[in-house]
């Protein structure tokens, strides 16, 4: 009873009280981890008005008789295809009315002084945009959450897998910062942001679906003269991936969401050095899994990375 009970205050609160929040979540066939992310929602009891919006990609694996039966409530926009996470949390973020929207991945468990903390910053700093913090695997360890905005070396990097070598955060800074700080970009697996600022510089651009599209966003953020920034003592659990099954496909969707925001953002000569390097890393792993075809425990991964370094030789070529 004691559980039925809260759903009805937060119903409530949705109705009364102008809504200091609203939670953008994007589902894809990931029901368990919806489920986990909105019972942390729950258990948090957060003390401010807020709703939450799913925005359902064409789910196939329950989540749509999941939300109707426990969770009422959350207002759902049913897609009926994958249109992607950006396109997701843009229905999200029309189908909401927050001051500030809470960016949130679905495989995420939240707590009440970080979100709590976000927004009591927000509130105190008018300049800042957006805002997030600290990113942790289920275990506490720490993942990336904050970056700059690319460069070529950070791509030369990226490809020869140099900066993992150096940085286990790689693309992020080297472990958790200790103070407040202003960032270039913050992951939006778990980031509030300032309704007033997307009013003034447009919805996430929807040519990324998926990977750069935060990057780009932020940096549209920054152009305007928004800041985000980094909390030290705001954590999210992030399961990661949670989407995606083994293979080479979520790379190369990866590479493409950064060749999206050279060729938006930055000038000609970057963007045939960038993919001339990710076309020579492509070609470099193509040879190593033909090798690899040979060896019979190897063969069905060999096959699928030889596929996915295949298309991103493609996109370097043809990407426009």
């Amino acid at each position: 009873m004691r559980h039925d009970s809260r759903r009805e205050t937060h119903h409530a609160l949705f109705i009364e009280d102008r809504l200091s929040l609203s939670i953008a979540l994007v589902n894809w066939n990931n029901r368990d981890y919806m489920r986990q992310c909105l019972e942390s929602i729950e258990a948090a009891n957060l003390p401010l008005s807020y709703d939450i919006v799913v925005s359902d990609n064409g789910s196939t694996d329950g989540s749509l008789e999941m939300l109707a039966e426990r969770y009422p409530y959350v207002k759902l926009v049913q897609n009926g295809r994958n249109i992607g996470i950006a396109g997701g949390n843009n229905q999200c973020i029309r189908n909401s009315s927050g001051r500030y929207i809470y960016i949130l991945n679905n495989d995420t468990v939240i707590n009440r002084d970080s979100v709590v903390a976000m927004v009591d910053f927000l509130d105190q700093h008018p300049e800042a945009g957006a805002v997030g913090g600290n990113l942790l695997n289920p275990d506490g360890s720490l993942q990336s959450s904050f970056c700059n905005f690319p460069t070529l070396w950070e791509e030369f990097q990226l490809v020869t897998h140099l900066g993992r070598w150096r940085n286990p955060y790689f693309p992020s800074y080297n472990g958790r910062w200790p103070t407040v700080r202003e960032i270039d970009w913050m992951s939006s697996a778990s980031m509030i942001v300032r309704r007033v600022a997307i009013e003034g510089i447009g919805l996430i651009d929807e040519d990324y679906f998926i990977y750069s599209d935060e990057t780009d966003w932020e940096y549209r953020l920054w152009q305007a003269g928004w800041r985000t920034y980094y909390l030290p003592d705001v954590t999210t659990i992030h399961y990661g991936g949670a989407s995606f099954k083994p293979g080479g496909k979520r790379y190369t969707l990866v590479y493409r969401g950064r060749m999206l925001f050279a060729r938006k953002h930055y000038g000609l000569l970057y963007q045939i050095l960038q993919r001339a390097l990710f076309a020579a890393a492509a070609m470099a792993r193509m040879l190593v899994w033909l090798f690899a075809l040979a060896v019979p425990r190897w063969h069905d991964l060999a096959r699928s990375q030889l596929a996915s370094n295949l298309d991103t030789l493609r996109l370097c070529i043809h990407l426009k």
